[in-house]
């Protein structure tokens, strides 16, 4: 019997990747460091890129959890003058600094100790990108890369943070833009690099809360004009590709072997409010604790004795 292939997919949404680390450290909780062990890639994007990269440096869950606590306040506290009529909202040095001193100032993405794939979009050649390590003979050149920058490529979100360069030439922006939900790329990745049948996959997939654009009627929304678009552009983009993925992830995985968590919230939450986003921490434990079960069957996992 061929043994699954695990994966983790962790979306984007900025501070709400607290919800994120907070489901993410009551399965290690309850099932010990088998937890991270089991899994085979961990792909994300933005805060999920973080995330996915800090777990496979060696930090464990409630490490990021412990990070996205203090981290928030100081990454979104420095705005700067005149910002999104020329430039964006945030300095990025504070949001580098703790990226350097989370992730290593030297460690390169063929060191860390899980396969990754980050998403991230260049603006020069205008491509996606998805950053991996060399975790496959075919791959080449994404493994020598600092975590720490790749990790700030795919959180440039637009309007908030300055592109990042990982080259000579090019520019990258957050992976929002295309793959916030990045599902269907560890499928991907599991079938096109790792030889993987999709019969073999078991997915894991976890949000940053959820709050789907909604309009009140058509007469509403033919009204809507150009000031209207601009606030709810980036939400748009990010929201509609997250469900695309999921849908298409659940229609392509077999039943049980594809679990998503994520939780709708009755109102918008920015994702650089670190006060708003403060009770997403208490929602993810809530989540992780009513599906501990389910996340068990799924990747085959025995709770951790306690003590």
């Amino acid at each position: 019997m061929t043994e699954p292939y695990r994966i983790l997919a962790l979306d984007g949404g900025g501070l709400r990747g607290i919800f994120t680390a907070a489901v993410l450290s009551e399965a290690e909780e309850t099932y010990g460091r088998a937890f991270i062990d089991s899994f085979d890639l961990l792909t994300g994007t933005s805060t999920g890129g973080i995330i996915a990269l800090g777990l496979a440096s060696g930090r464990s869950c409630r490490e990021m959890l412990d990070f996205y606590g203090q981290a928030g306040p100081r990454i979104f506290s420095r705005r700067r003058l005149g910002h999104r009529l020329r430039g964006p909202k945030y300095d990025r040095r504070p949001l580098d600094n703790l990226l350097r001193a989370e992730l290593g100032e030297t460690t390169r993405m063929n060191d860390l100790s899980k396969a990754v794939c980050i998403t991230a979009h260049e603006l020069v050649c205008g491509t996606t990108r998805v950053w991996k390590d060399d975790h496959s003979p075919e791959l080449r050149w994404g493994g020598d890369q600092l975590v720490w920058k790749v990790a700030a490529a795919t959180s440039a979100a637009p309007t908030y943070f300055a592109p990042v360069q990982l080259g000579d030439a090019d520019s990258h922006v957050d992976g929002g833009v295309w793959g916030n939900n990045p599902a269907l790329v560890g499928i991907t990745e599991a079938v096109r690099y790792a030889g993987r049948e999709l019969r073999d996959i078991r997915m894991l997939s976890i949000g940053t809360t959820s709050q789907p654009l909604r309009v009140a009627s058509h007469e509403k929304a033919v009204k809507m004009g150009f000031k209207d678009w601009m606030w709810k552009g980036l939400d748009l983009l990010q929201g509609s590709s997250s469900m695309a993925s999921h849908n298409q992830a659940r229609l392509l995985l077999h039943e049980g072997d594809y679990l998503r968590l994520d939780s709708e919230s009755a109102r918008k939450i920015d994702l650089d409010d670190a006060m708003q986003c403060r009770p997403l921490q208490e929602w993810g434990h809530d989540v992780g604790r009513k599906n501990i079960a389910q996340i068990g069957r799924l990747l085959g996992l025995e709770r951790a004795p306690r003590g």
